[in-house]
């Protein structure tokens, strides 16, 4: 008899007509990522990116379909309940654990169980081996007794078409499991048949199939993979599991109370209409209750929300632990999978968010001009300072352009950008540039952000110089290593015109200083600040590089066009995340380092929190203003015969401000600090 494996909806759970004979069940993946976490690498072809730890077993393109060398498992491992040690991969998608098979399956691709397929066989049936670039590899992630082998199509084809797209099979031991990962993509209604088959009768396959459309978008990292879980064995009755909690990493105390609310898949045959959630913090005691409103389909993913919300008692970091238990009355068979925990801070005070986009653009990309001018179009109708941006100019297609530097090349590998226009949101979201909306930008600037950052630059053009100073004041004491990243731009340049038609570029990275890693930062206490006195000189003369296969050397040259239009653009990112928590525009209105002086002009106290009182010294005439960290001017007043004045600090927001005292020719200035 024919037994096939159909998923119920795109994110349902497949179920054998006769669940007691499985061999397998399947379960989609609920959360982006790979499964347990333990391959972080990029998705980069051999020579471009990817791990020289990967093996390459499949290497040139195959007009007809072919096999891979056989390969030996690095561990025990059952299929449909038998060991097996050896398995090779067709170039059309297709792994065998018969080492024995002849000939490889077919470039078209057809439903599940298939004569074409042989035996014990794992499928992402509808890829083709056609470009020079298209690769089998293979890798073993984890430590004993808990490792995963790899098995990735890196850079592959499909039928008839140029594109490319990235999948892997992976067997893990101990649990025997099997996922199939959707990893990378840039075709367009690719479909494929993804499935198990034993023999010539029976298969699992993911519901769709031959026809499942790929999901994961370019990004090269695991952030927004998908995977299939094939698991051994019968499928429980009612089983949930554990996704995330649903609660902010950062919270502020003054609007308690939070509801506590976690993410769960049915993984059970069948529908959850009830079931008890329980969390704790810090250890303390249980607080338990009926979730309300449950009705989570098989396979489906859904909140479960407890009803008792939570108020901390202070400010500080706090660890949640939040499980499952009872669903349908009945006794989770899997209760090591009910349970999650994170740890949040709850804080005092926010900032208000300046998202930063990172754009990554050529003169040479013909896309790139029009999305460019949709992408400044839609910035330049933001508020100013409500958003900032940065450009890195790319070494492709053809010559690339020719204000292409190696740290751009750095921030490109930072976030898997393989094709352009890209943009990178806070890096939190990768794009074209030139679809970014303003919804999506308002989702960044909704977040709230724990960092104030600000700072003033000077430049001194006869000596190509540029010095700055940056003020970070953390709203939450971190013990996570974060970097400053400093990026020196050129307002506009002209002088990289190539062949896509732009005639003027804006706000294009020049210099990372020191370099694209940045400054490290730690011990970062709330609110303490921290002071970045950074300097940098632009060696030698201007040169124009004649392409971006021989980038300007920095030792010895520089791209700047016009020393006067420099600009220094800062963000805080966690270089392992690639979160972004704040960025700042620094200022350039003649308040910066080297400028700075202080015997004329003091304020007390410093940091101020409900007034400041900023005195002159001798002078009792003269006009006074206050510069936020973003130039503007939010305070201004002449003296009328009195030597000091009362700033109203108190609704002010927290940061860095300058007094700048003028008196003729004579003009002194005086950073503070408010602090709350």
């Amino acid at each position: 008899m024919k037994k096939t494996l159909f998923a119920l909806g795109t994110a349902a759970l497949a179920l054998l007509a006769t669940p007691a004979a499985a061999q397998y069940y399947y379960l989609p993946g609920s959360v982006n990522g790979n499964p347990g976490g333990l391959n972080s690498d990029s998705e980069y072809p051999v020579g471009g990116g990817l791990a020289t730890s990967w093996t390459t077993i499949s290497a040139a393109p195959a007009a007809s379909p072919a096999w891979s060398t056989v390969q030996t498992l690095p561990f025990a491992f059952n299929f449909n309940g038998s060991p097996v040690t050896q398995y090779k991969v067709s170039t059309s998608g297709v792994l065998t654990f018969d080492a024995n098979a002849a000939t490889a399956p077919s470039y078209t691709k057809a439903a599940l169980p298939n004569a074409g397929i042989p035996d014990n066989s794992v499928c992402i049936w509808g890829l083709a081996s056609t470009g020079t670039n298209d690769l089998i590899v293979n890798k073993t992630f984890g430590t004993a007794p808990n490792r995963q082998h790899w098995v990735m199509f890196s850079s592959f084809g499909i039928p008839n078409n140029t594109c490319w797209t990235y999948w892997a099979m992976v067997m893990e031991e101990s649990t025997n499991k099997i996922y199939v990962v959707d990893q990378r993509n840039s075709c367009t209604g690719a479909t494929f048949a993804i499935g198990i088959q034993v023999n010539s009768t029976t298969a699992y396959s993911v519901n769709g199939s031959p026809n499942v459309a790929a999901q994961a978008g370019t990004d090269a990292t695991p952030g927004d993979n998908k995977y299939y879980e094939f698991i051994p064995g019968t499928q429980p009755s009612n089983n949930l599991i554990a996704n995330s909690l649903n609660v902010a990493d950062y919270l502020v105390l003054n609007q308690a109370p939070f509801t506590i609310a976690a993410s769960y898949l049915n993984g059970g045959a069948n529908a959850v209409t009830s079931a008890t959630v329980n969390y704790k913090v810090n250890n303390g005691a249980t607080v338990s209750g009926a979730a309300s409103g449950v009705n989570l389909a098989p396979a489906a993913t859904g909140t479960l929300t407890h009803p008792t919300a939570w108020t901390p008692s202070a400010t500080g970091t706090y660890t949640l632990k939040f499980w499952t238990s009872n669903p349908n009355g009945q006794t989770d068979p899997a209760p090591q999978n009910d349970t999650v925990t994170k740890q949040v801070v709850v804080v005092s005070n926010i900032a208000a968010r300046r998202p930063i986009i990172e754009v990554f653009s050529s003169s040479t990309c013909a896309p790139c001009a029009p999305a460019n001018a949709t992408f400044k179009t839609l910035m330049d109708a933001q508020p100013a300072g409500d958003y900032n941006y940065i450009k890195y100019q790319m070494s492709w297609p053809g010559t690339g352009d020719p204000y292409y530097t190696a740290e751009a090349g750095s921030k490109r590998t930072l976030y898997g950008v393989n094709s352009v226009p890209n943009a990178q949101i806070d890096g939190g979201w990768n794009g074209h540039a030139g679809q970014i909306t303003q919804n999506i930008l308002n989702g960044f600037k909704s977040k709230p952000s724990f960092m104030n950052l600000s700072g003033y630059y000077t430049i001194d053009a006869a000596a190509q110089k540029v010095d700055m100073n940056i003020d970070i004041t953390p709203l939450v004491t971190t013990t996570k290593s974060l970097s400053l990243q400093v990026a020196i731009y050129e307002k506009s340049t002209t002088q990289n015109v190539k062949s896509n038609g732009e005639t003027v570029f804006y706000k294009v990275m020049k210099k990372m200083v020191p370099d694209a890693n940045g400054t490290t930062l730690t011990n970062l206490t709330e609110n303490v600040l921290q002071s970045k006195p950074l300097s940098y000189t632009f060696n030698g003369a201007y040169t124009l590089p004649a392409n971006a296969s021989a980038p300007v050397n920095h030792a010895t040259a520089h791209t700047v066009e016009d020393f006067t239009d420099l600009g220094v653009m800062v963000w805080i990112q966690d270089m392992t995340t690639k979160e972004i928590y704040q960025s700042a525009n620094l200022t350039a209105s003649g308040v910066g380092l080297g400028e700075e002086t202080t015997h004329a002009v003091r304020v007390t106290p410093n940091p101020a929190n409900q007034t400041a009182v900023v005195s002159f010294g001798e002078h009792t005439s003269g006009s006074v203003r206050v510069v936020n960290a973003l130039g503007q001017t939010v305070y201004a007043a002449a003296l009328n015969g009195e030597n000091a004045l009362t700033l109203p600090v108190a609704d002010w927001t927290n940061g860095l401000y300058v007094v700048e005292f003028t008196n003729g020719a004579e003009r002194t200035t005086q950073r503070f600090q408010v602090a709350h």
